[in-house]
């Protein structure tokens, strides 16, 4: 295991009993103490200001940077994005000794669940949600829009940030860091943006140390908002990549697709294309949003599509809802079909074992 940020916990978690959850399950996990935030949450190295403080959720940001920096500062810039890829052992002819099924997050959702006065619905809302693991260091992009780009937010019901990421499979060999630096675009001038959520947590993957996948829900706290990070802790997994073609009919449709393990109800959300249709490059490629997720080494991923053609009208085929399931592999590729009636898709996983 490699050492620790700054020498020290930096930026950890309350301790999750590993005997809850040994046949797997569930958790959600709220912060306590002064401003919801646990103070043991957030740990100074010794020889920091004792005056410093670091309880409240504002700081955390700052906190985990400054501890990345005394690590990693010489060698990477803090903005780095990671440079691994996915498919990195898919297509041998062998594959090397020192892969496995590893230790994954899974990564669901981001939204917002509560707001103060401070903001009004809707939201424009632009910046970035990342995730480092030990592989690099590097940020692994789960969202990032610029000011130009918002995502618009129109209420409680309609408050997920649209993931791209991650773009690879995020190890669990040491304790993985989420940071999180969104605003809302003010009608004004920049200047009067305001703070949606601005902080960092670390999973501590140490504490579990069961067979079963689980989910388990952060509760981030700020000034003007409280948002929850959706991920689960799969042991023993593999990663997939997902490509999605239309091969037969038409290509100008509407649909959602989603992804999800078979040990875990949650669903990973890889396009939903709304009122819009799919984005479809000139070969037929079906643009996802995400296409990376990860699936325990003797666990199934069950990929799902809703689908309806263009022109909305509700016809003889209606919203099209499909699924196909596929065994997890340690290398090569499946494939399958989806028939939508109007269209045919060709759907591949290309899989691969782990670092």
């Amino acid at each position: 295991m490699e050492a620790e940020l700054g020498g020290g916990d930096c930026i950890g978690h309350k301790r999750v009993d590993p005997a809850r959850f040994s046949g797997g399950g569930d958790a959600k996990r709220t912060r306590e103490g002064n401003n919801g935030l646990d103070r043991s949450s957030v740990e100074m190295d010794d020889d920091e200001d004792d005056d410093e403080d670091c309880s409240s959720p504002e700081n955390t940001l700052d906190h985990y940077r400054k501890c990345w920096m005394d690590s990693y500062g010489s060698y990477y810039s803090f903005d780095d994005e990671t440079e691994f890829r996915p498919m990195a052992h898919t297509d041998g002819p062998m594959l090397p000794l020192h892969v496995d099924p590893m230790h994954t997050m899974q990564i669901f959702s981001v939204k917002v669940t509560q707001i103060t006065s401070a903001l009004q619905w809707p939201l424009d809302v632009y910046g970035l949600v990342a995730v480092r693991d030990s592989m690099d260091h590097k940020r692994n992009i789960l969202f990032r829009r610029c000011r130009d780009e918002c995502q618009t937010l129109t209420s409680l019901q309609d408050s997920l940030l649209e993931l791209t990421g991650p773009s690879r499979a995020v190890l669990l060999l040491d304790r993985p860091a989420f940071e999180i630096d969104l605003k809302v675009k003010s009608k004004e001038s920049s200047s009067q943006d305001k703070t949606l959520s601005y902080y960092a947590f670390i999973y501590n993957n140490y504490a579990y140390r069961g067979n079963a996948s689980y989910a388990m829900t952060e509760v981030v706290p700020s000034e003007h908002s409280t948002m929850e990070v959706r991920f689960a802790h799969l042991p023993n997994a593999v990663e997939a990549t997902i490509t999605v073609r239309v091969v037969k009919g038409s290509n100008g449709f509407k649909a959602c697709f989603t992804a999800r393990t078979e040990s875990i109800e949650d669903d990973m959300v890889l396009l939903d294309s709304k009122s819009a249709n799919v984005a479809v490059d000139n070969s037929g490629l079906v643009v996802l949003q995400r296409n990376v997720v990860v699936v325990e080494e003797k666990g199934k991923l069950i990929l799902g599509v809703k689908a309806a053609q263009a022109d909305g009208a509700v016809g003889t085929e209606g919203v099209v809802a499909k699924q196909r399931a596929f065994c997890a592999r340690s290398a090569l590729r499946s494939e399958d079909y989806f028939d939508l009636g109007f269209s045919s898709l060709h759907v591949v996983i290309a899989w691969s074992m782990l670092p």
